[in-house]
């Protein structure tokens, strides 16, 4: 998941237009929308060419967290990379944490 402009590509945006749909993968309630996928999780992957994970400039996170849980997608993890287009030391250090963390969370879910 590229970074663009501070949000998300619109191809993405696209897919979720076409995976949302009430009644097939998510239904209205009286309590609100409750999502139809069940035990399912879902992984982020976040490159970024500045550093914005936990900040109030990530604006990407909490809505891909938001439009996964509206189709019952929960439990996410999110693996970032970021400062890559901030020199190749950071670039490196990023990529290196980022390739940890993958392996981190496949030997922990399987």
């Amino acid at each position: 998941m590229p970074l663009y402009n501070l949000g998300t590509p619109s191809q993405l945006k696209s897919w979720f237009d076409r995976i949302l749909r009430a009644g097939k993968t998510f239904q209205y309630t009286a309590n609100g929308p409750v999502g139809l996928l069940k035990n399912k999780s879902g992984l982020i992957l976040a490159a970024r060419g500045g550093m914005y994970a936990g900040t109030e400039m990530d604006s990407q996170t909490p809505h891909l967290k938001h439009m996964l849980a509206l189709i019952g997608i929960k439990d996410v993890y999110t693996i970032y990379a970021e400062g890559l287009n901030m020199g190749d030391e950071r670039k490196q250090q990023s990529l290196k944490e980022a390739q940890q963390a993958i392996g981190h969370y496949v030997s922990s879910r399987f």
